[in-house]
């Protein structure tokens, strides 16, 4: 079976190469779609480990304004032409992927269009609708009518804040799908990580891990950060005083957007205070952690379960604070090994 892929980060190239080792006999072309203006996907990998795929490097610029421009149609071309039997991506909202599914759906009915879960969004029903996101989807979908791709579905525009709302999507891959409402009815499937020793392996040589980048990793405090777009004495206030509380090292991964502000604030936290500031996924730091508490507000990195830690969600602690927490109708964790706690006490 041949597939083809496109990943916009990290995250997703972790979850795929998962996929890629699972089916050796499969052959998988991969877009990294990198955006110049952006860090993700930028670091050297090595994708020798991996021989049943082939990795390339696309940007495709667009203006929602204007025509596809050439490397937009020629990828198109090379997805429309190609006999690839499924199609996997993780963004739905992304303009360029929605062009390219809408594209390939309708000359290859039997490609089947596969959406990876892609953050919180399978697990969590926003309240009310963005006007934001509402003008985004007009705009995209103007653009597309715009290029020939075209589709008579005013209704639909309600439904993107939805997870795989859109008709071309066949088939859904999520880690906790017990924990999704699948309100239209898409075929499910359960993303199974294989062998941990087996996995951690493969992608410490695929990212390039070195022993060097966790310095400590044993009976230590995790912190992922997320750009919440917040007072950012609130995030350094608890985690002064889960640090005194717990009397831990505390380790700060850094999510790729964190601001540099914010990390002289995390840097002034304690003198025992350690900052990560890399783009490898932190999946592979949580793979080499022993006895340790790993916590966020809900980073999608810490579903992936590794062994003798334990896991928290500080989501309701923030939830007052935090405006964009207001949207959330998240209110427990998808996966059982994650706790959502409601003040520091409860962790242990």
């Amino acid at each position: 079976m041949k597939i083809i892929a496109f990943v916009h980060t990290e995250y997703h190239l972790l979850l795929l190469i998962n996929e890629i080792i699972k089916h050796v006999k499969d052959e998988f072309v991969v877009f990294l779609m990198f955006k110049s203006n952006s860090q993700r996907l930028k670091m050297n990998y090595d994708f020798s480990v991996l021989p049943n795929a082939k990795f390339s490097t696309k940007e495709v610029k667009y203006d929602l304004n204007k025509k596809f421009n050439i490397d937009h149609v020629e990828l198109l071309d090379f997805v429309k032409t190609g006999e690839f039997s499924r199609l996997y991506f993780f963004q739905e909202q992304d303009p360029v992927i929605l062009s390219i599914i809408k594209s390939v759906k309708k000359i290859k009915k039997k490609c089947s269009v596969c959406l990876f879960q892609d953050g919180l969004k399978p697990y969590n029903n926003l309240r009310g609708q963005s006007l934001g996101m509402l003008i985004g989807d007009i705009k995209t979908w103007r653009w597309l009518w715009r290029n020939g791709i075209r589709e008579m579905k005013p209704a639909r525009l309600l439904q993107t804040k939805k997870y795989a709302y859109t008709d071309e999507v066949d088939s859904i891959y999520l880690t906790f799908p017990q924990s999704y409402s699948n309100w239209n009815g898409k075929d499910i499937n359960k993303i199974e990580f294989i062998t941990h020793a087996v996995f951690k392996d493969i992608l410490e040589k695929v990212f390039l891990w070195k022993e060097e980048l966790l310095s400590i990793h044993d009976g230590i405090i995790f912190y992922l950060t997320q750009p919440m777009h917040h007072d950012a004495n609130i995030e350094i206030e608890f985690l002064r005083s889960l640090k005194k509380a717990l009397n831990k090292p505390l380790v700060l991964k850094l999510h790729p957007l964190t601001g540099k502000e914010q990390i002289i604030k995390y840097k002034n936290i304690s003198t025992d205070v350690y900052i990560i500031d890399s783009i490898i996924p932190a999946e592979i730091y949580i793979m080499n952690l022993t006895n340790s508490i790993i916590l966020s507000i809900n980073s999608t990195s810490m579903f992936y379960n590794s062994p003798t830690n334990r896991y928290y969600y500080v989501t309701n602690i923030f939830r007052d604070k935090i405006k964009r927490l207001a949207r959330y109708k998240f209110n427990q964790s998808p996966s059982e090994h994650i706790s959502m706690i409601n003040n520091i006490n409860e962790i242990v």
